[in-house]
């Protein structure tokens, strides 16, 4: 692949750091989700790290945790320019959420090691123009020995799609440089995501006056639709209403109670959506926000038997 040479106005290069964060290449995948635990911990040490350093794999399996069965092993891409090889190795998404882990490997040099600003976004085609969903990134770890570094990159998401196909791209740059002239390189690939399952509900519930319409619920995380009341987000009394930060409780089968939003940083609240022009929709005419709750360990959707949000019993239906 040829190295692009790419400008970045004062804001886009902003936006990225900000973000800590041709045609693409298409990623081959590995077996999916059905892999056995153990099968799928064997492909992980084996065949997704075969190139990294073995801190590297165990600050992966650490930072999937629980949710490495969940997790899907990207194998067999390396996309290499300019010394330094990018080589995308688990994801783990549904329709509320995407993140992906890649390694970065500097072959020629240690820019890695903090000289240098990595930024990821990650898009998907089906959106409606430029990524609209922020991606933040951070580094996982880092090997001094091999100039390897581990990325984590997360956007929040919007689409039901099933296993839709997400656009990642990798920028080196350098915070040095004069504005238009900071990208020292960008390396992309495709990668079709194995959401995990979910369950989709459109309930019958208010919570503070407005209406919820629709719950997702999966293994790793429970989003929520909710009408928000307004027509027009920038009228002087709009007030946000801070979903995410509603105590949220599960209760599974066996009578645990899950309590969801004891952690700030499992809490992610997405932008709000422009109200449906289609007047055969319930909250045409409102806005509408996404909300979503990471979970600490992986929860069965289907041995929820009820969500209560800030104090109401939403519907299973």
């Amino acid at each position: 692949m040829a190295m692009q040479k790419i400008t970045l106005p004062p804001e886009r290069r902003a936006a990225i750091l900000r973000r800590a964060q041709s045609r693409p290449h298409r990623l081959r995948r590995t077996a999916g989700r059905a892999v056995l635990a153990a099968v799928l911990v064997v492909l992980l040490t084996f065949s997704a790290f075969a190139a990294a350093s073995p801190a590297l794999r165990e600050a992966l399996q650490h930072v999937l945790g629980g949710f490495t069965e969940q997790s899907q092993p990207i194998t067999g891409v390396a996309v290499e320019e300019n010394g330094i090889e990018v080589r995308p190795v688990a994801a783990l998404s549904d329709s509320g959420m995407t993140k992906v882990y890649i390694e970065i490997q500097d072959k020629t040099g240690s820019r890695l090691d903090g000289s240098y600003d990595v930024a990821i976004e990650i898009a998907h085609p089906i959106d409606d123009g430029p990524v609209h969903l922020s991606t933040d990134s951070r580094q996982i770890s880092y090997d001094a020995e091999s100039n390897t570094a581990l990325y984590e990159a997360q956007r929040p998401d919007s689409i039901a799609a099933d296993n839709p196909t997400a656009a990642i791209r990798v920028f080196l740059l350098d915070p040095q440089a004069a504005p238009g002239e900071e990208t020292i390189g960008s390396w992309s690939f495709e990668i079709d995501l194995e959401r995990v399952i979910e369950r989709h509900f459109t309930p019958d519930a208010t919570i503070n006056g407005y209406r919820l319409f629709e719950v997702r619920i999966s293994s790793i995380s429970l989003t929520v639709w909710v009408e928000n009341g307004v027509t027009d987000p920038t009228q002087p009394d709009y007030n946000r209403i801070e979903y995410a930060y509603m105590p949220v409780t599960l209760t599974m089968r066996d009578g645990t109670v899950i309590h969801v939003t004891e952690k700030e940083e499992n809490r992610i609240l997405a932008a709000d959506s422009p109200p449906s022009a289609d007047p055969q929709e319930e909250y045409e005419g409102y806005y509408h926000s996404e909300v979503q709750w990471m979970f600490e360990q992986p929860v069965d959707p289907d041995a929820v038997t009820a969500i209560t949000i800030d104090g109401v019993d939403v519907p299973l239906q």
